[in-house]
């Protein structure tokens, strides 16, 4: 969501003259994109705010600006904590910024935009003070030219008790499809290959238009038809809003990517309640058997939180008991943070000491690694299809210390993702990158599949995505 809320809030900026720059002490204008999700993101936007307040003094004219969750979150208290922020900019008000930075600059009055709290008014109210803010793109801000988010919802109604972004994203609330559709296009003509649908609850999305309802599964169907496109993936998942018609798009449209991500949190149903995640152990054991019997061989990741509110040691091992049985293909893992304004926080002592927190986290990780590292080794000796992203981190280094021939392309590691979003490196030469390739796998890492490129099997334009293990 950050990195999507980055490019468009850059793609205004440059509309209104503005470059980039890679030096923050030299730029005229510093925004910050914050997270609220853990209070270690926080301490790191204040430790860089303050770095900066030399720089303001040295250069007065300098705008600084905070601007995302945490803007919607502290509000006033980013101006008391850091006197020469000039602009704090909620999620909801993106849009705002080239107009309110242009204003600090005339009047040199600091500048605040920010969305109603979830109490304030009616949720219609509510809802209409977070605008959905969306068609203006920046490729150059994206990680990969051939890979885009495109985000089709806003907000979140579900209120576990230790998330903060129905406060700070607002309402649950869903995209028109036809300009869903419209976006797409866009980013087809643009190069991109594969696109990623994002909602924090994203299988939630419904959307009424012309008469008809729309559901996720008819997003998948839309887009399916754009030609240029050849993957669409979607997160994150909500366990409870994993409906058949989704599995069921999934299995039928090959473009749809065999990979589900579907936070369980937890593997206790005590803490699951405490958390208000909204189902139980058993619930999601029948979403994962729909999801094996509908989809076999869909990756399925998950997100877990270790030392919540009176976690006991017992409610630790079904935690690491679940993903034995559920083998992910990999696991997002993290400490418990307590965040202000959450009914955890207001609920239920922080009582975990960090100690305990820190050795679950391990064990879990540990656990997690070797799982992921059996089941990659499954794809040694077979053929996968990976969309090429371009050149690894290991490959950038490489190409640093060796001199190719003059107009010679230097071959190196180019890294890729597959079907079912497994990592693969092979070595090739960088202008693949953005073809599918199918890649012979030899080797592999908990996290990577390391492989070899079939001869004679590149495909370089909208290709219909063969069955093939991925």
């Amino acid at each position: 969501m950050n990195m999507l809320d980055s490019e468009l809030v850059v793609a205004a900026l440059r509309k209104s003259g503005y470059e980039l720059t890679d030096n923050p002490k030299e730029a005229d204008t510093v925004l910050f994109n914050t997270c609220s999700v853990r209070e270690h993101a926080e301490h790191k936007i204040y430790s860089s705010l303050g770095r900066l307040k030399y720089a303001k003094n040295n250069n007065p004219s300098k705008v600084i600006g905070v601007m995302g969750c945490m803007a919607q979150k502290d509000q006033e208290l980013i101006f008391e904590r850091a006197p020469h922020v000039d602009l704090i900019v909620g999620t909801g008000q993106l849009a705002e910024i080239p107009r309110l930075v242009s204003e600090i600059r005339d009047n040199r009055e600091p500048q605040m935009a920010v969305s109603l709290g979830r109490k304030e008014g009616s949720r219609d109210e509510v809802s209409g003070s977070f605008q959905s803010y969306d068609p203006l793109r920046d490729p150059e801000m994206r990680t990969s030219p051939f890979q885009a988010f495109v985000r089709i919802m806003i907000g979140c109604d579900k209120f576990c008790t230790y998330c903060v972004v129905p406060s700070t994203r607002g309402p649950e609330q869903s995209r028109k499809p036809s300009e869903i559709l419209q976006e797409v296009r866009v980013l087809a003509d643009q190069g991109v290959r594969e696109i990623t649908f994002l909602g924090q609850t994203v299988n939630s999305y419904k959307h009424t238009e012309d008469g008809r309802l729309h559901r996720l599964s008819d997003l998948i169907a839309m887009c399916h038809e754009v030609e240029g496109i050849d993957r669409i993936k979607f997160v994150t998942s909500y366990p409870k809003d994993m409906t058949d018609d989704l599995l069921q798009a999934i299995r039928d449209f090959p473009k749809a990517c065999r990979y589900l991500h579907v936070p369980a949190q937890h593997g206790d149903d005590d803490v699951l309640a405490k958390m208000k995640r909204g189902y139980t152990i058993a619930e999601y054991r029948e979403m994962m058997h729909r999801i094996n019997e509908t989809i076999p061989g869909c990756a399925v990741s998950s997100d877990f939180i270790v030392g919540f509110c009176g976690e006991t040691e017992e409610a630790h091992q079904k935690s690491l008991d679940i993903i034995r049985e559920f083998r992910f293909k990999n696991s997002f893992i993290f400490k418990y943070s307590e965040r202000p304004g959450t009914k955890a926080h207001s609920l239920y002592p922080d009582d975990i000491p960090e100690e305990i927190k820190k050795r679950r986290n391990n064990e879990m990780l540990d656990l997690q690694n070797a799982i992921s590292a059996e089941d990659n080794a499954e794809f040694i000796g077979t053929t996968v299809e990976v969309l090429t992203e371009g050149i690894s981190k290991w490959g950038r280094k490489a190409a640093e210390e060796v001199d190719p021939e003059p107009g010679q392309p230097l071959a190196t590691q180019l890294t890729g993702r597959t079907d079912c979003d497994r990592i693969v490196v092979f070595d090739g030469n960088p202008r693949l990158a953005g073809s599918l390739t199918k890649v012979r796998v030899h080797d592999c890492t908990p996290t990577t599949l390391i492989g070899d490129i079939v001869t004679g099997e590149i495909q370089h334009g909208s290709s219909s995505m063969l069955p093939i293990l991925g």
